[in-house]
This record gives C-alpha cells, sequence and structure tokens, in this order.
C-alpha cells in the first residue's frame, strides 16, 4: 500500500498490544511523581507529622528498587501474563486502600503495595515488548527499536505529567483523586491483558533460586534505606551504621550464592557483554541525575519563584514535550546511527541542560528554565537507547531478567542520585546562609550546587557511553550484544552460553 514503510506494516495486529503495555508503563512512571505535588494536602488532613510525610514517597521506592530483580525473574518462571495481570490488579487495590486511608500507617502501608505492584508489572511489560517484537534479524531489530521508542515516549513524558496531573487532581477533587484515578486505569489495562496478551507458562527450565531471591531482595531493600535516611538520619546514626553493613553482607552474600549454583537467580555471565554493562551504567548514573532534579526544579520553582503546585507542574511540561518528540523518533535514529552516537548525543543535550539549569539566580522563568527544560526533553533519546542495548540479546527466557536489572539500575541509581544530591543542596544552602536562616538567594545557591553535583555525573554517563557502547550503525546482534560487525573486546568475555541473557 502506497505511503506505508515495512515497519508500519509489521505493526498491524499488534498496536492494541503496545498501547496497553506503553499505557501501564506511562501508568507507572505517571505514579511515582504524581504523589509529590498532593503531600502537602496529605500531610495535613492525616495529621502526618512533619518528618514522617517523605516516607509517602519512600515506601513506593523501597519497595519497587527491592523488588524489581525478583519481579523480573519470577516473569520468566510463572509467565509473564499472569504476572503482570496479578500485579495490576495488586496496584489497583493498594491504590484504592491509599485514597480511603483513614491514618497515616494506612496510606505508607499502601505505597509500599502500589511499589511491589509496580515491581512485578514493570519488568513483565519490557519483557513482553522483548517477546511480542523479538529481534531474530535486522527487520526484526528495527521492529523492536520502534517499540522500545514508544515505550521510552511515554517514560520521557510520565514524570513531567505527573507533576501536572498531581496539581490538578489535588486542587479540584483533592488528594485522594491522585489514588483513585489509578483504580479504572489498572482494571481495565488487567482485563485487556487477558484479551491482548499471548498467554504463556513461564519458560524457564531451571529450579528456582530461593536463597539468591531472598538474599538479594532484603540486600536491596535495606541498601534503598540506608540511601533514603542517610541524609535526614545522619550517616553515623546507629541505624545507618548497622543496616548499612547488613545490606552490603546480604548482596555479598547474594553474589556468593549466584557464582555456586548450578542454576542461579541472575547469572553473572551476562555481565561480561560490555553493551548491558555500559546500558546499566548509563542506566543508574543518568538516573541519578533526574529523579532528584524533578525534585530540585520542583522545590525552586515552589520556594524561590513562589509558584503554586498547579502553576510549577505547567512550568515543566516543555520537558515533556520535548522528551516525546524525540523519543517518537528514536526508533529511525536507531536504525540508522549506533548506539554510542545515539547514547552520547542525548547526553551531551543532557548535559548541556544541567549546566545552563545551575545558573539560576532567581530571575525570571522564561530567561533560566525553559531554555534547559527544552535542552533536557531534547536527551530523552539516551532513555530508549540504553533499554535497546540493556535488553539486546534476551531470548524469550531471560527477557524478565534483563528487564528486571535493568530497572533495578534505574532505581538504584535514582537512590543514591537522591541522596547525593539533596544532601548538596543542604550544605550549599546552609554554607551560603553562614549560620543566618535560610533566605530564597541561600536556596537558590544550594540548588546550583546540586545542579553541578549532577554535571559532573553526566559526565561519568558520557563516558560510560563511549567505552562500553557499540560503536557501529544498527542494532546490537541479538545472540551477542554487539552490533554487526563489530568484534568483542575479548573472545573469553564475550563468547559462550554464560554470555548470553537465559
Amino acid at each position: 500500500m502506497a505511503g506505508t514503510t515495512p515497519v508500519h506494516d509489521a505493526m498491524k495486529g499488534r498496536r492494541g498490544t503496545l498501547a496497553l503495555l506503553v499505557t501501564t508503563q506511562f501508568m507507572l512512571i505517571l505514579d511515582a511523581a504524581i504523589v509529590g505535588v498532593a503531600l502537602p494536602s496529605i500531610g495535613r488532613d492525616l495529621g502526618f507529622a512533619s518528618q514522617d510525610t517523605s516516607w509517602i514517597p519512600n515506601a513506593y521506592t523501597l519497595l519497587y528498587g527491592g523488588f524489581l530483580i525478583l519481579g523480573g525473574r519470577l516473569g520468566d518462571y510463572v509467565g509473564r501474563r499472569r504476572l503482570f495481570t496479578g500485579g495490576l490488579l495488586l496496584f489497583a487495590a493498594a491504590s484504592l486502600v491509599g485514597g480511603l486511608a483513614p491514618a497515616p500507617g494506612w496510606l505508607i502501608a499502601a505505597r509500599g503495595a502500589q511499589g511491589l505492584a509496580a515491581a512485578l508489572v514493570s519488568p513483565s511489560a519490557l519483557s513482553l515488548i522483548l517477546r511480542v517484537f523479538p529481534d531474530r534479524d535486522r527487520a526484526g531489530a528495527d521492529l523492536r527499536n520502534h517499540a522500545l521508542a514508544v515505550m521510552g515516549t511515554a517514560a520521557a513524558a510520565g514524570g513531567s505529567v505527573g507533576l501536572f496531573a498531581g496539581g490538578v487532581l489535588t486542587d479540584l477533587w483533592g488528594w485522594e483523586a491522585v489514588f483513585y484515578v489509578n483504580v479504572p486505569v489498572a482494571c481495565a489495562c488487567a482485563a485487556l491483558a487477558l484479551r491482548l496478551l499471548p498467554p504463556d507458562r513461564g519458560t524457564s527450565r531451571t529450579t528456582f533460586d530461593l536463597p539468591g531471591a531472598v538474599t538479594v531482595t532484603a540486600g536491596l531493600i535495606l541498601f534503598v534505606y540506608v540511601l533514603i535516611n542517610g541524609p535526614t538520619t545522619g550517616w553515623t546514626s546507629g541505624r545507618i551504621l548497622w543496616l548499612g553493613p547488613l545490606a552490603c553482607l546480604l548482596l555479598g552474600a547474594f553474589l556468593a550464592i549466584q557464582l555456586r549454583r548450578s542454576h542461579p537467580l541472575v547469572p553473572m555471565g551476562i555481565f561480561r557483554r560490555r553493551p548491558l554493562r555500559g546500558a546499566n551504567l548509563v542506566a543508574a548514573l543518568i538516573n541519578m541525575v533526574i529523579s532528584p532534579m524533578y525534585i530540585v526544579l520542583s522545590l525552586y520553582l515552589q520556594s524561590v519563584l513562589g509558584y503554586s503546585p498547579l502553576r510549577s507542574g505547567v512550568a515543566v511540561l516543555p520537558l515533556a514535550i520535548a522528551s516525546t518528540l524525540v523519543s517518537s523518533v528514536a526508533g529511525r535514529l536507531l536504525a540508522r546511527f549506533s548506539l554510542r552516537a545515539c547514547t552520547a548525543t542525548g547526553l551531551v543535550l543532557f548535559t548541556a541542560g544541567v549546566v545552563w539549569l545551575s545558573r539560576i539566580s532567581g530571575g525570571p522563568y522564561q530567561r533560566e528554565v525553559l531554555g534547559p527544560l527544552l535542552l533536557l526533553g531534547a536527551g530523552g533519546i539516551v532513555f530508549v537507547a540504553f533499554t535497546v542495548a540493556g535488553t539486546a540479546g534476551a531470548d524469550d527466557e531471560g527477557s524478565g531478567l534483563a528487564s528486571g536489572v535493568l530497572g533495578t539500575s534505574q532505581q538504584i541509581g535514582a537512590a543514591v542520585g537522591l541522596a547525593v544530591i539533596t544532601t548538596v543542596a543542604t550544605w550549599g544552602s546552609h554554607h551560603a546562609a553562614g549560620g543566618h536562616p535560610v533566605g530564597a538567594a541561600d536556596l537558590t545557591t544550594g540548588y546550583r550546587y546540586a545542579l553541578l553535583a549532577a554535571t559532573g555525573i553526566m559526565l561519568l554517563a558520557l563516558w560510560a557511553c563511549l567505552s562500553l557502547l557499540p560503536g557501529r550503525a544498527g542494532a546490537a546482534d541479538p545472540g551477542t550484544g554487539r552490533a554487526p560487525g563489530e568484534q568483542p573486546s575479548t573472545p573469553a568475555a564475550e563468547e559462550g552460553p554464560a554470555a548470553r541473557i537465559g
């Protein structure tokens, strides 16, 4: 038919499935941001102590980051459609409980359950994309990249739209609406999943690694807990001093278990692949910046420029619009240029936006904030590129594992970044105040220090990209994770079944 493309023709019959998975991922990303705007209202209505409101987002982050690897691997064992549907129903139930919560404890428990549900659904959604769009040849790889670009568009827009939607819902219908809005969407997605997704019974033929699952989940939960609470309770507080080493001990035990078991939860051989190492390192580093930057930006707009929550949500929409436009053409760019070139270009644009934003001085939004937001959004291709690199070579049996590992890298990066960036911002503000009460000018100085620290992190991400990602145009080879024609750095490190994700 005239006017169609091979990708357009191949998408026929799979658009509904892609729309379902993208909608689900968008809901999860939006939910992580939407509650932040409603925190003051929730605190007043439910009687939260001021120091306890941070547990509303933290409970979600704690369970989400802690269970991602287990959630990804469970999909390989019990079936992705089953886990995806069950996770959506749990998410809907937790959202309903959150909206009805009569006391702080109920709300924190509901947010934790939402995080657990998201850890089951998110890697399953990405794994299902990899299954529905296999990359057995170049045409299949182009189609998969197109599907991942569409999902990347949702991911790029979700955080910014969440801030806007949170302000609108809270202003019009109260904070409960930010929870209730998830219920019909999650239930509808669960119903459509049973109709649209291919049935599966799990593809892993190995026994389940229970010791590995327990140690990695407990270790990650404690590690994220330490990162979340260290800046507020103090890094030398008694709780942090014993929970930190315990987290490291559990994660060390997990590594020892994986190296000794014949059928580990996470085969360590997958990390011999340079593109996978590069993708996960870039994912962790950029999330060290983007997640806390949303908080810094929201605080700057409200505390320094005096914006209302709704107006601050509207103010960050240019970032979402630019990200959506760039991500929508990412599939075509990845088919023409290398993963390294696309990722590096996105990182350069993103870094330029952070550097420009670090020059804030309390001046007009149009002069000091709008331009940086557009540059940050233009760098959105990096999210699609590291997803392609991190999942290339994942067979049907190991796609859940690849998705879970990549998601965990992003969540750990976000938690580390939040600890680092907020600590730098707090130190910078108090240093500028010189022992006096912190004013708007001091807050601005603290935010500038934080953004300069973020610039250093972005330069590390650029180094990881140039060092580890493939430099040839086209999709990475499905079996090795290398671009067509690219030679492995060392045969021992790249060849053999251990390097295959599965």
